[in-house]
C-alpha cells in the first residue's frame, strides 16, 4: 500500500463552515504515525462547548491507543475494524472524508511518495497542522533562587562561616524553635545570611520572613546588633502586589541589609573586609 496521510478537523460552527486543522494520520498499512497538537486543542478550547472539548480530549487520546496496539474486534471509536488495524487503510479514510459527526472531520487521504518516518511525518504535520518547534527551544528550567545562591556564594564563604546551619533555641535564649540559616559567622558580633524567595505563597513567605527576623531579634538580644543579610529578587507588583509590598519593606528596612540576587559579591566583601570567622567550632549542617 502506498502512503497516504489524513488531516484532521475540530468543527468550531457548523453553519459557517468553520474548521480547524489538529491532528494527523499517517500510514503504508504497515507502519502507522499519528499525532494531535493539544496546544491548538487548548487554544480553542474557549470556542467550543465544554462538553465537546472533554470529548476531544478522550477521542484523540482512543486513537493514540488503538493506533498503539488494536486487539479488540470493535472499535471504541466507532470505527467498523474486522482484523487488526484494517481500519487503516485508505478506502476507509475516504469514507470517513465522507462522514462527519459534526465535531470531527478528516481530510481525504492524499498518497505521497515518501517513506513514513518521523522526518516526512514532521514536513506535513508542520505544514497542514502547527509547526513543531520543540526541538529549537531549550527547555525552560523554574528559577530556584536557592540554588543561584548556593552555586554562586557558598564556595567563596564556606571557609570563613558555617554553611546551611540549623540553629537550635538553646543557641540563643530567646529563640523560640529552630531556624536554618543560609551561613552564620562572627567578628565580635554575630553576621547571618539567609535567601527568600519572594515569588512563593504569600502564607509561605511570610512565615519565612517572620522566622528569619525573630531569629535576628534574638541574637540581638543576647549578643548585641548583629549584622544581617537577606537575599531576594523583586517579584511583580502587577502579579504579586502583596508579595511585592513585603519585598518593599524588607528591601527599606533597617534590621536586615537587602541584597539582590545578582550582587552576592556584596556578601563575599563584608566577609573577606571584617574578618568574620564560623560561630560553631564545628560546622551545624542542616
Amino acid at each position: 500500500m502506498d502512503t497516504f496521510f489524513s488531516i484532521i478537523y475540530i468543527t468550531l460552527n457548523a453553519s459557517l463552515k468553520e474548521r480547524i486543522s489538529t491532528g494527523m494520520i499517517m500510514s503504508n498499512g504497515k507502519e502507522t504515525k499519528f499525532r494531535f497538537s493539544k496546544t491548538k486543542l487548548n487554544i480553542i478550547k474557549p470556542l467550543i462547548p465544554t462538553q465537546n472539548h472533554y470529548f476531544l480530549k478522550s477521542y484523540f487520546k482512543n486513537i493514540e491507543k488503538e493506533i498503539a496496539s488494536i486487539k479488540e474486534d470493535k472499535s471504541q471509536l466507532g470505527f467498523q475494524i474486522h482484523k487488526s488495524n484494517n481500519w487503516v487503510n485508505e478506502s476507509y479514510f475516504n469514507y470517513l472524508s465522507r462522514y462527519s459527526n459534526n465535531i470531527v472531520q478528516f481530510s481525504k487521504p492524499e498518497k505521497i511518495s515518501l517513506n513514513i518516518d518521523d522526518a516526512s511525518f514532521n514536513t506535513i504535520y508542520n505544514k497542514y497542522v502547527f509547526e513543531s518547534v520543540i526541538e529549537n527551544i531549550k527547555p525552560t528550567i523554574k528559577e530556584d533562587i536557592n540554588y543561584i545562591v548556593r552555586n554562586n556564594l557558598y564556595s567563596k564563604i564556606e571557609t570563613k562561616v558555617n554553611i546551611d546551619a540549623k540553629i537550635a533555641p538553646s543557641e540563643f535564649t530567646e529563640l523560640i524553635s529552630p531556624v536554618n540559616v543560609n551561613f552564620i559567622g562572627k567578628n565580635g558580633k554575630i553576621v547571618s545570611g539567609q535567601t527568600i524567595d519572594f515569588k512563593k505563597r504569600y502564607f509561605d513567605l511570610e512565615r519565612d520572613l517572620n522566622k528569619y527576623i525573630s531569629f535576628t531579634k534574638a541574637v540581638d538580644y543576647q549578643f548585641g546588633k548583629g549584622h544581617y543579610f537577606l537575599v531576594g529578587k523583586e517579584p511583580s507588583k502587577k502579579i504579586n502586589a502583596k508579595n511585592h509590598t513585603i519585598w518593599k519593606h524588607i528591601f527599606e528596612s533597617r534590621i536586615v541589609e537587602y541584597v539582590n540576587l545578582n550582587e552576592t559579591n556584596k556578601i563575599v566583601d563584608y566577609i573577606d573586609s571584617e574578618n568574620v570567622t564560623p560561630f560553631f567550632s564545628e560546622k551545624a549542617s542542616i
